[in-house]
């Protein structure tokens, strides 16, 4: 029987992988709304360092307990789906993939005309894979009445991976990747979404197939990769720190379920409703649905964590990121 060992989350902003420099530079060509504050070049550095820190505790949890193989909560933002098809949940059941270690894009940041990063050996790498375990979450999900899409390959094999799965693995790894790594990727972005309550059911799901299906000895690690609030690159974006903070208070207080109320029926602050930013919730579907999207919506893996921990975990730090605007959180749970 297999033994879940550890289990995290963590934000993965390219402003992670990006000198505290060049925040303010990249902040300068994106649009922000009134009362998200422009930080000093010293503020900016004091929050890169606090990210970092976070980050590194985070890893240190996770090479304490360092599983067998790593199970992804992570969203795909066109990188290997399109809206020619994009399913609510799909499990990557295939061997080796490849992808970007960090962030792909020079400069930072997709978009301006900003090309991606030569293929060499410091941006790109091989990911091994446990196709045996991701075949038995398939089967087990499938079984367990959900139905989820499988890949048995990667659509877009150039861009390879997408970074909700590379970026974070780097950091937790120590850029080593030398741990198998099971992605299960989940519509975050484009409406119509999954509810958070869904997510939670298949979260669950997926833990009892690790528990209760997988035949021999295994230590199984999961990550929840996104979040917190962010809606970065449009008019009247904002940092919502209370939205943060109440899913933080969930970790704390190990309630899935609260969280994914919570999150299924926000609603924006009076006097906010008809902030332009929240049309960029539909990821340029322009379908209804969806509820919290953009980036906010990768939200939706820790509340997967979450509910496969089944338990309170620790927030170890919340940084809100101005330059971006991005809430960084950085949590584990002690299995």
């Amino acid at each position: 029987m297999a033994k879940i060992t550890t289990v995290v989350a963590t934000s993965h902003s390219p402003f992670l992988f990006q000198p505290a420099e060049l925040w303010n530079k990249i902040r300068d060509k994106r649009p922000c709304g009134e009362g998200v504050p422009y930080e000093t070049e010293a503020e900016t550095l004091a929050k890169h360092q606090r990210t970092d820190a976070a980050f590194d505790k985070v890893r240190d949890v996770f090479q304490a307990n360092k599983p067998d193989v790593l199970v992804v909560f992570g969203d795909d933002q066109k990188e290997q789906f399109d809206f020619r098809n994009f399913p609510a949940f799909g499990v990557y059941v295939g061997g080796a993939f490849e992808g970007y270690r960090e962030v792909a894009y020079e400069g930072g940041v997709p978009g301006g005309g900003r090309q991606l990063k030569p293929k060499t050996a410091e941006h790109w790498t091989k990911v091994e894979t446990r196709p045996d375990l991701a075949q038995q979450v398939l089967a087990g999900l499938i079984h367990r009445e959900f139905d989820p899409a499988f890949l048995m390959s990667l659509p877009n094999e150039e861009h390879g991976m997408g970074h909700a799965f590379m970026r974070p693995v780097t950091r937790l790894t120590n850029n080593l990747f030398d741990i198998p790594v099971v992605p299960i990727l989940v519509n975050c972005f484009y409406a119509p979404q999954p509810t958070g309550a869904r997510c939670a059911q298949v979260a669950r799901a997926v833990r009892d197939v690790i528990k209760y299906d997988w035949p021999a000895d295994l230590k199984v690690g999961v990550l929840g990769s996104g979040g917190l609030w962010h809606i970065p690159g449009v008019p009247d974006t904002y940092l919502d720190e209370d939205f943060d903070n109440e899913i933080l208070d969930q970790v704390r207080a190990g309630d899935a379920d609260e969280m994914a109320y919570y999150f299924d029926n926000w609603k924006p602050k009076a006097g906010m409703e008809n902030l332009r930013c929240y049309s960029a919730f539909t990821g340029g579907t322009k379908m209804p649905g969806g509820g919290v999207g953009g980036g906010t919506g990768e939200v939706r893996n820790w509340i997967m964590a979450q509910a496969l921990a089944s338990r309170a975990g620790e927030v170890v730090d919340y940084v809100p990121v101005y330059a971006s605007p991005c809430g960084m959180g950085f949590a584990y749970w002690n299995m």
